[in-house]
């Protein structure tokens, strides 16, 4: 018998990714595969694989720039998995909030006073204190409007707080939604990082400074 899971982890893996690379599908019609995707590395191992070397790039990117711009700081990690990013990092506190409680489970901090994993939606996810920093660590592509996510976030954050967003850099659609943030926020810094076959771009933002009528700065859709 057929393994359905296996099947479909290959086909995303592959001729889905290609498509997506090539073609300018819109992240609405393109996010159905990508939660498929989630789906299916949650029941397999609550994505394991992302403690490939392949990831660890990313990872390491991702780290150095939540400590150079939001050092011994508050750090809300919006869609955690298993806490991967909280492994090697500096902060004064940690949150990571993960809406499937088995990953949180394989999290390897957890015991330490300073950091809380949270089983909950990371799209509507409110902080009990102003975060300094808001990792979105390739987890935008599953949230049905991104975007406002991520400018929610961007008003939650404490004075001089950032946003990190890492998001893969070989699909148009992910390409549209960096864009798309870099219209509406502060472009702080920029980095491509590749490992093999994957690239990522590592962005860091802040929520643009009121304008004269007491509104903050941004661009429509």
């Amino acid at each position: 018998m057929t393994d359905r899971p296996a099947l479909v982890q290959r086909v995303l893996g592959g001729a889905a990714v290609a498509v997506l690379d090539r073609l300018p599908v819109p992240l609405a019609l393109a996010r159905p595969l990508m939660l498929v995707e989630n789906a299916v590395e949650n029941v397999r191992g609550g994505w394991g694989r992302l403690r490939d070397d392949a990831e660890g790039a990313r990872y390491r990117a991702v780290r150095a720039a939540v400590e150079r711009h939001a050092p011994d700081s508050f750090v809300l990690d919006a869609g955690c998995s298993q806490g991967i990013l909280q492994e090697g990092l500096a902060y004064r506190r940690y949150v990571g909030v993960d809406r499937y409680a088995p990953a949180l489970r394989r999290a390897r901090g957890a015991g330490d006073p300073g950091t809380t994993f949270v089983a909950a939606d990371a799209a509507r996810y409110v902080p009990d204190e102003a975060p300094d920093a808001v990792v979105l660590n390739e987890v935008l592509y599953y949230l049905p409007r991104p975007v406002r996510v991520v400018e929610r976030y961007a008003a939650l954050l404490a004075p001089g707080g950032v946003l990190v967003v890492c998001c893969y850099a070989r699909t148009w659609p992910t390409r549209r939604l960096l864009r798309r943030l870099r219209r509406r926020l502060d472009l702080v810094a920029s980095e491509r990082v590749v490992a093999g076959p994957h690239a990522w771009e590592v962005a860091v933002l802040r929520p643009r400074p009121p304008i004269a009528d007491g509104t903050r700065g941004s661009v429509a859709p």
